[in-house]
This record gives C-alpha cells, sequence and structure tokens, in this order.
C-alpha cells in the first residue's frame, strides 16, 4: 500500500508539492472477474480493489462507496479480513495519505483498469495462469515479430534469416526489456506528457504506427551520425546491408545500422533491421562492454542506485551513444551520474516515477536535448544548469554526513563509492560530496 501512496504522489504532484490538474491517467493493470450468475467472483485484483476501497472509507468515510452500498463484497478467507485490519490500521499513521487526502477524488477519477470477464469460471482461471504464466502468454515482441514477417510472406530466405537472429535476440526474453525499457521510452518519452508503457503502446508504436513504401525492399534513411552522405538501401539475405552511396555500396554490422532512435520505422525488413540494430548496440556497451568508459561508471558509481536508476542511466547511455558515439562518452557518463546522484543523496526513497520527473520537470526534456544537441557540451552544460525544486542539482550535494542517514543505507553507500572512485582527493579529509563538481573536473584532466 505505501509503495502504490509514494506512486501517486510522484504522479500527481510536482516538485513544489502542488496537485497537478493535467497529470497524466496512472493505470492501475488489468482486474480479472468470472460472472458467477448474478455475482462477479474477483480472480485477479482483489488487492488493488480492497485497497483503494479502504482509502475511499479512511478518507470519506459515511460518504465512502461502501457505506453508500455501492460496492458488496464478501470475503471467503480469514487471512484477507486480518489483512483488512491491518491495512486500514496503517492508514491512520501514513504520511504519504496525509499529503494526497484531499485530492484523493481527482485521483481516482485518473485511474485506469483493464476490465476482463468470463462467463466460464475454467476460462477466467486459465486466463489467469496465462497472464501469469511467462512464456505462455503472447507478448508485444511476438505479436510483433509475427506482424512484420507477415510483410515478408514472399521472402522465404529473408523470413527464415530474421527468424532466427529473432528468436537467439531474445534469449530469456531479453526483447521485452529492449523494446519496452530502451526503444518505447527512448521514442516516447519526450516534452512533457510521460507515461510508463504498456502491451498497447509499444503494439501502437512499432505496429500500427510503421509505414510501408511502394518499394518495402528499398529502405528510406535518416540522416545521423552513422549516415551522412546516403539516402537509402537495400537488404540482401545472402550478403547483408548494402547502403547505396551514388553508386557505391559498404556492408555494415549491425551496431553500424544507420538508423536513429526516434525516426519512422518501415514495416517488415526496416522493423527487423531497427530491432537488431538496437540490440546489437546494446549488447556492445552492457553484455560486451566494449566502451569500458561506460562499464567503470556503471559498475563503480552507478552501482549502489536502483533498478529505476540503473535502467534510467542505460537509456540515457543508450540515446547519447547513438548520436555521439564515443565522443566524450566518458564525461557524459560522469555528468549523468551527476544528474541521478543528486537526487539519490537529496531523497530517502527512489520509485517509478522519480526519473520520470526529472524529464518532466526541468525546463526541458532531457532526452529531448541530448537529440537536439549539435555538440556533446551542450549536455553537460544543460545538467549543470539543472535546477529541481528551484535549486541547482550541485546544492543537494552540500550534506553533512550526518546528513546521509543509516552508515550501512543506500545514500551512504553512494557517498562511500565516490569518495573510492575520485580517490585523488584527501579523503581523511573530505568525508561529504561538497566539491563533486570540482572532482569530476579534475578526473577529466587526466
Amino acid at each position: 500500500m505505501e509503495q502504490l501512496l509514494l506512486d501517486w504522489y510522484e504522479h500527481f504532484f510536482s516538485t513544489e508539492e502542488k496537485y497537478k490538474e493535467d497529470a497524466p491517467f496512472y493505470y492501475m493493470g488489468a482486474v480479472l472477474f468470472y460472472k458467477n450468475k448474478t455475482k462477479f467472483d474477483v480472480i485477479d485484483g482483489q488487492q488493488r480493489i480492497t485497497t483503494l476501497l479502504l482509502i475511499d472509507q479512511f478518507i470519506n468515510d459515511s460518504n465512502s462507496y461502501l457505506n453508500q452500498n455501492k460496492w458488496d463484497l464478501n470475503y471467503n478467507s480469514l487471512l484477507s479480513s486480518a489483512n483488512i485490519k491491518i491495512n486500514y490500521s496503517y492508514l491512520r499513521r501514513s504520511e504519504s495519505l496525509v499529503k494526497i487526502k484531499d485530492f484523493i477524488s481527482s485521483i481516482f477519477e485518473k485511474l485506469i483498469f483493464t476490465i476482463i470477464i468470463t462467463n466460464s469460471e475454467d476460462d477466467a482461471f486459465t486466463f489467469f495462469d496465462s497472464q501469469n504464466n511467462r512464456g505462455v502468454s503472447l507478448g508485444a515482441v511476438d505479436f510483433l515479430k509475427s506482424y512484420h514477417l507477415r510483410e515478408l510472406k514472399d521472402k522465404i530466405d529473408i523470413q527464415t534469416k530474421f527468424v532466427k537472429q529473432w528468436d537467439s535476440n531474445n534469449a530469456n526474453q531479453f526483447l521485452d526489456e529492449l523494446f519496452s525499457q530502451t526503444l518505447w521510452r527512448s521514442r516516447n518519452w519526450k516534452g512533457k506528457n510521460i507515461q510508463f508503457e504498456n502491451k498497447d503502446l509499444i503494439l501502437k508504436n512499432f505496429q500500427k504506427d510503421t509505414y510501408k513504401e511502394d518499394n518495402n525492399d528499398q529502405l528510406k534513411l535518416y540522416s545521423n551520425v552513422n549516415n551522412r552522405f546516403a539516402s537509402s538501401l537495400i537488404y540482401d539475405a545472402k550478403k547483408g546491408i548494402l547502403m547505396q552511396l551514388n553508386p557505391l555500396s559498404m556492408q555494415l554490422s549491425p551496431a553500424l545500422y544507420p538508423f536513429a532512435l526516434r525516426q519512422p520505422i518501415q514495416k517488415g525488413i526496416g522493423f527487423f533491421l531497427y530491432a537488431e540494430k538496437y540490440y546489437s548496440l546494446y549488447e556492445l556497451l552492457f553484455d560486451k562492454k566494449e566502451v569500458p568508459e561506460v562499464i567503470e561508471v556503471l559498475n563503480t558509481l552507478v552501482q549502489s542506485f536502483n533498478s529505476y536508476f540503473k535502467s534510467f542511466f542505460k537509456l540515457a547511455v543508450v540515446i547519447y551513444y547513438d548520436k555521439f558515439k564515443e565522443e566524450k562518452v566518458f564525461e557524459f557518463a560522469l555528468w549523468l551520474d551527476f544528474l541521478l546522484g543528486s537526487l539519490r543523496v537529496n531523497q530517502a526513497t527512489i520509485v517509478a516515477q522519480t526519473p520520470v520527473k526529472i524529464l518532466r520537470d526541468s525546463n526541458q526534456n532531457f532526452f529531448d536535448v541530448i537529440e537536439l544537441a549539435y555538440r556533446p557540451e551542450e549536455i553537460f552544460e544543460f545538467i549543470r544548469k539543472l535546477n529541481i525544486n528551484g535549486s541547482n542539482i550541485n546544492y543537494f550535494y552540500g550534506k553533512e554526513v550526518k546528513d546521509y542517514g543509516a552508515e550501512n543505507g543506500v545514500r551512504n553507500q553512494y557517498r562511500k563509492d565516490n569518495l573510492v572512485f575520485y580517490k585523488n582527493q584527501n579523503l581523511e579529509i573530505e568525508q561529504e560530496l561538497t566539491n563533486k563538481k570540482r572532482w569530476i573536473y579534475e578526473r577529466l584532466k587526466k
């Protein structure tokens, strides 16, 4: 329950702790019902429904849905009853609820569910199992694969090659992570209206929103760091990529395919080559570790971040590398850590919405700044001047050691990791991170 309340606060309130009337809808997931004659059995979603009703009852009391008989719930488990009492008691001391309680009605109006109703109990539990047994239910990448293979129905040799490569890349369902946390976010986390991905949004972006040319074998190209002078390429199942260079041609490795993250995607061959390019680029950066400067920062400073910040760090590196390759990539990694670290030391808790606030609540979306920059220095300057809650991010590094919380806590661990990483300093004298900006400049001089 506490995590949900924290997520709502991050999602619906600005950095100045004001409720945002224009906050996007908040997706609560799917709720599965079995229609049993005149009543509905909740197969999946009981905890979410109960949590919302408890919050409503606690805040609205006699005007709550339960007291107005708008909901009539029966629980068949004594354990459920015990948990309800525990959670209701928790609400009495929840600081998170205090922050949002005056706006709870507005928040409820912006909650979105997917409602599924079956007329067969067997069907309900079969559906539930398929949703919770990974590999049984078709995910977005399975639909994408099938959709774009249909565009190649007359090209069996190309189909065979793409299927083999796709399945190899998708070991342990890695493509699910690539499309959701890297490709979809890099294309859609722009401007101020930012939301999290779901299956429908992924399918819309990489299926419905792709396009088809009259000659779909020849792919239109867009200018980027891998392409300064070609307008199209042709894919050959035996020869691979041939880029038309009026009249020269050259063969490329997947990580160098001349695509850009936010470019339009062409159906069929264009989609598969796009996916292969960014699979290979991600592998190059984080699995093969061919850019050691990034790995050095990732394995030292970023190691104490939680999964939300680690994913954000990797996503930002992919966007930057796709634009500038290895040009000043170490400097970018250091300033990116400077940005994320300022929030790490300032907040006791980092939740899923925290990285989103970095993009949404600054004057410019950080990812847009990377995409639109002509020189890396424009990005570094943006980070150094970035304000959060009205204060420059350098301000948050001014904490004393006693302000970092528990000795073995995550904030103290991050402080210690910094002291080790920037070990050219007099560590027996400097134990705070007050001079971190200067440390970065000194490290770069080396």
